[in-house]
């Protein structure tokens, strides 16, 4: 019979999960750090180290769901969205990514990030774009993008992108709730039609919640506004169409809420 001194209480159970996720993260943002500098030497494939990169972010992110350290999700989702558009890791890429690791390994090390700086450190994080950065002009707000199909996120991403916005993408809406929290984004678009939660549902918790209710709201849906399913949307959030009318719409909520 085990004594009663060799218990352990369910608040060290929790304190060894989340230090041993801890560790399994320092070791992968040194891995990260490694495969950069194998790059950076002629010692790694590009393409390969693009593969392996991507993998290790997003375990990387599975980290950061264990533990409670303030401002490591976003950040570990930043990195994730990063590496996502990155088919060979190129000179360009190498300064960034170190730049990601440092900011990582500040926080692992015990740097505390105050909750309402959290965006600005995001906003100081390089961002992969498909567009010559001397063609758009880069603005300082962050669009926070919730739509389950990647590649219609893909679209109103680059859309969005193109204009000069920093855009953050997630296609499950109970994720992206949490990431609104850590961050508030300067603007947020939902989908109407997701799992678990309707962009509606989605619309109604921000507007309604202290923390987030100052934030902006747009709802893409192909359905007509006066539609039964959005008679429960909140009057302050914005409608953009699918289809032809989605240039206009998008314009018009961006305009209507100055997110300039």
């Amino acid at each position: 019979m085990v004594g009663k001194n060799a218990l352990i209480s369910e608040e060290e159970v929790d304190s060894q999960i989340e230090s041993e996720a801890l560790d399994e993260a320092r070791d992968l943002v040194s891995n990260l750090e490694l495969r950069v500098q194998q790059v950076k030497n002629g010692v790694l494939d590009p393409k390969e180290a693009a593969k392996t990169l991507a993998i290790d972010s997003t375990n990387l992110r599975m980290k950061a769901r264990a533990v409670n350290l303030t401002g490591f999700g976003p950040l570990t989702h930043s990195l994730d969205e990063y590496l996502s558009e990155i088919e060979s890791v190129e000179e360009r890429h190498i300064s960034d990514l170190f730049a990601f690791a440092d900011r990582i390994n500040s926080l692992l090390d015990g740097e505390t990030v105050d909750a309402e700086a959290i965006s600005a450190v995001l906003r100081e994080l390089p961002q992969q774009s498909a567009f010559n950065v001397e063609d758009v002009v880069i603005t300082d707000k962050s669009v926070t993008v919730i739509i389950p199909q990647r590649t219609a996120a893909k679209v109103v991403g680059r859309e969005l992108a193109a204009c000069g916005y920093r855009v953050s993408s997630v296609t499950n809406p109970i994720e992206a709730l949490e990431l609104i929290l850590e961050t508030k984004p300067d603007l947020v678009i939902t989908s109407q039609v997701m799992p678990r939660l309707s962009g509606v549902d989605l619309a109604c918790a921000l507007s309604a919640m202290p923390a987030t209710r100052t934030i902006p709201i747009a709802l893409l849906t192909s359905l007509d506004p006066d539609h039964p399913d959005l008679k429960a949307l909140p009057m302050n959030v914005g409608l953009i169409r699918r289809g032809a009318q989605f240039g206009d719409d998008l314009a018009d909520v961006l305009q209507r809420f100055n997110i300039t």
